[in-house]
């Protein structure tokens, strides 16, 4: 155990690999009415939670983090163990959240090797929406709009849901924007700055190239079934 008293293994019931429909959201955001979120306000936590579920972004992208160090093992590279210090991440701040008409407008930078070039936009009529927008209003200026630490955003997703953690958000969004037959690999890759290679993966796991190779297939077979069963 960290000093954190993290687990040894983040995903203590097992990496969760089936998605959340908005329904299932909707009672998420309800239970944090009913549990302790210690010095948190309950907004707080709901537009946290909102702006994951809608947008996928890390968790460190949109609370930050702070530096912390680590060590590099013993390679082919190098015989010795390196140590480096992580930079520190700011997280998404008042000035990174604009409200243009309809639209809001949420700049943050991808992390872990990752590319985004624009933006990502969320319209204000999503469901929660209006969440973000609260708490961004309450944000002082130059301020972190999510103020959470690390630690406390993992204790309060496990006493809204244990089998739950923040990144489960982050596969959700991809999952359901890799299933999503109209929706392009590079429309998908800016969204999330991943790599075409790591969205084909998604894509694979989603079933979505089986399901538009059976309904080729039917197309194709289709007309001979009927000229078959008259």
């Amino acid at each position: 155990m960290s000093r954190h008293n993290f687990p040894r293994h983040r995903y203590k019931h097992g990496k969760q690999t089936k998605g959340i429909e908005l329904a299932a959201f909707s009672k998420m955001l309800e239970k944090v009415d009913r549990i302790d979120t210690g010095d948190y306000p309950k907004l707080l936590v709901k537009a946290l939670l909102t702006i994951l579920y809608w947008t996928g972004l890390r968790k460190t992208e949109v609370i930050g983090a702070k530096p912390h160090r680590y060590v590099l093992k013993p390679c082919k590279r190098h015989s010795e163990p390196i140590v480096r210090m992580t930079e520190a991440i700011p997280g998404i701040l008042r000035e990174d959240i604009e409200v243009r008409g309809d639209r809001l407008i949420i700049h943050a930078v991808a992390r872990k090797h990752g590319k985004r070039e624009a933006p990502l936009e969320l319209f204000s009529d999503f469901p929660y929406a209006n969440l973000i927008v609260e708490q961004w209003k309450l944000t002082e200026p130059k301020q972190r709009v999510f103020p959470l630490s690390e630690w406390d955003s993992w204790n309060i997703m496990k006493r809204i849901d244990a089998k739950k953690y923040l990144h489960f958000f982050r596969f959700n969004r991809i999952s359901e924007l890799c299933g999503d037959p109209e929706m392009s690999i590079k429309e998908i890759a800016s969204w999330t700055g991943l790599t075409i290679p790591t969205i084909e993966s998604y894509m694979e796991r989603s079933g979505r190239f089986i399901r538009t190779a059976a309904e080729k297939m039917r197309r194709r077979y289709a007309p001979q079934t009927m000229t078959q069963q008259a």
